[in-house]
């Protein structure tokens, strides 16, 4: 076993909370022609083989993520009354794994791999091999094994921590709710959602990517509907230069804020928000959560989402192009907006994902957002307050804020019992059962460690939100009546 990386980690915990098929990633692809079966069948297996992380499991080991080897997954053919939707909503069982899974339905080919082992460059990696394996090719071999990479991501957080902490020390902020008209919108909550696919017309503007234009009008225009600050969560891959060519879970969700002037240019606005993502890139290898202490779990960092990426290209099987749905939907949303994009280099696709609460507003927003990106294209240099001219006042909405603890009872025959445990988790004799777990130097990872033990030796089934409201010991067993 080999324990999971600390991106890994982290989602690890969040799927325990989420919605079904929160973390999964559906691929569609669909031949021009019958595919020859048993030779698709070959060419993943082979895949799968090259890429040891697809016949993975994910075990817990005392509130502690460990990969460990599963059986291979192999190509099934659907049968006449099975749906793709079926097959893209089916669970995985992390714990026995694997977590990608292949199935045929006619001459499409349904992919579903889980985020814990896959993320959006992985598609692209999959579908290259995978019809180069159809071909008879054999690709280059890969530079790094999966536990030389896990190796290499525990020495890149350890080395890394204690700047990305600096760095967010004094940034770090709650993101607040986005209000659009009378909706407020959290990155609380995972469940069910939809999907409204557009296309937004994305120019090509002078000092700026296509990507960074693209999230400076997302801000513009949420600004627009009164929000005086607006923190976006944005996906950022954290593969190094050699791991291109490598299937995994390289990515991080990280915050970017702004506090947009309404008298400042479009142009001016995008160019400081570039310079606060250059500033941020350097620590997008540690994840946020071992970054800022008291970060409280979240279905998604910020009330809206931004994935953006570039690519796209049609894999070709028998000489031919198939058709890929690269931003399949799996039915569940994290958070109430999440917009999904590929930029092939002319046009970008894009699918924004909403919750039952969005609804109402997700079709206007993404209307909103295309006529900002009109408008700058003709003029970047145009104001911000003249950009959307239906924005409207609203008033400003109050982070949620900490609760306080209840008042504690001191005593109680699991007090101490419980004290044991932390002092074991934290090496740290000295603990006391009012100390909080924060300032001892704990984090997400720690409260985990700790719930797992608890509820094997002790039977308390504690949930991690009740760990950051209330940090201590005497705090955790009075919030949970174990007293």
């Amino acid at each position: 076993m080999i324990q999971a990386s600390a991106v890994q980690h982290g989602m690890w915990v969040a799927v325990s909370s989420a919605a079904p098929t929160a973390y999964h990633m559906p691929l569609v692809v669909t031949f021009a022609h019958d595919p020859d079966v048993a030779l698709l069948a070959k060419s993943c297996a082979a895949v799968v083989e090259r890429h040891a992380l697809l016949s993975s499991a994910i075990v817990d080991r005392d509130g502690v993520a460990y990969l460990t080897r599963a059986c291979a997954p192999g190509l099934r053919v659907a049968g006449p009354d099975e749906s793709v939707d079926e097959e893209i909503a089916r669970p995985f069982d992390l714990a026995e794994g694997p977590l990608v899974r292949f199935a045929l339905f006619g001459r499409t080919l349904m992919i579903t791999a889980h985020h814990l082992v896959f993320d959006g460059h992985s598609k692209e990696v999959l579908l290259r091999e995978l019809a180069a394996f159809y071909a008879g090719e054999i690709p280059a071999p890969l530079p790094r094994t999966a536990a030389d990479e896990l190796a290499a991501d525990t020495a890149r957080l350890a080395e890394g921590r204690t700047a990305a902490a600096e760095y967010w020390s004094g940034r770090w902020a709650e993101p607040l709710p986005v209000v659009v008209g009378d909706h407020v919108l959290t990155g609380r909550h995972h469940g069910a959602g939809q999907v409204h696919a557009f296309e937004p017309p994305v120019p090509d503007l002078p000092g700026l990517t296509r990507f960074e234009t693209l999230l400076a009008a997302i801000h513009a225009t949420i600004s627009g509907y009164g929000n005086p600050r607006v923190t976006t969560g944005v996906d950022l891959s954290t593969r190094e230069p050699g791991l291109v060519g490598t299937i995994g879970s390289y990515a991080t969700e990280l915050p970017v804020d702004s506090q947009p002037d309404p008298d400042s240019s479009f142009a001016q606005f995008a160019a400081e928000l570039r310079a606060a993502l250059r500033a941020m890139y350097p620590h997008r290898s540690v994840p946020l959560a071992r970054a800022v202490r008291r970060l409280r779990p979240h279905a998604a960092v910020a009330p809206v989402s931004v994935s953006y990426r570039r690519g796209g290209a049609a894999p070709r099987f028998d000489g031919v192009p198939a058709d890929v749905d690269w931003l399949a939907f799996a039915g569940s949303v994290r958070g109430d907006l999440q917009l999904q994009a590929v930029d092939d280099g002319t046009t970008v696709t894009a699918r924004l994902r909403y919750s039952a609460a969005a609804a109402p507003v997700a079709a206007r927003l993404a209307e909103d957002l295309c006529g900002v990106l009109t408008r700058v294209a003709l003029a970047p240099e145009t104001r911000l307050r003249d950009l959307f001219a239906s924005s409207t006042s609203a008033p400003p909405v109050a982070v949620e804020a900490r609760a306080s603890a209840p008042a504690s009872v001191h005593g109680g025959e699991l007090v101490e019992p419980v004290l044991a445990i932390w002092r074991d988790v934290f090496g740290n004799q000295a603990i006391g059962p009012d100390d909080d777990l924060f300032d001892l130097g704990g984090d997400s990872l720690t409260a985990t460690q700790i719930i797992a033990r608890m509820r094997k030796t002790l039977g308390l089934d504690i949930d991690i939100d009740t760990f950051f409201d209330y940090p201590t010991v005497n705090g955790v067993l009075d919030a949970a009546g174990a007293r």
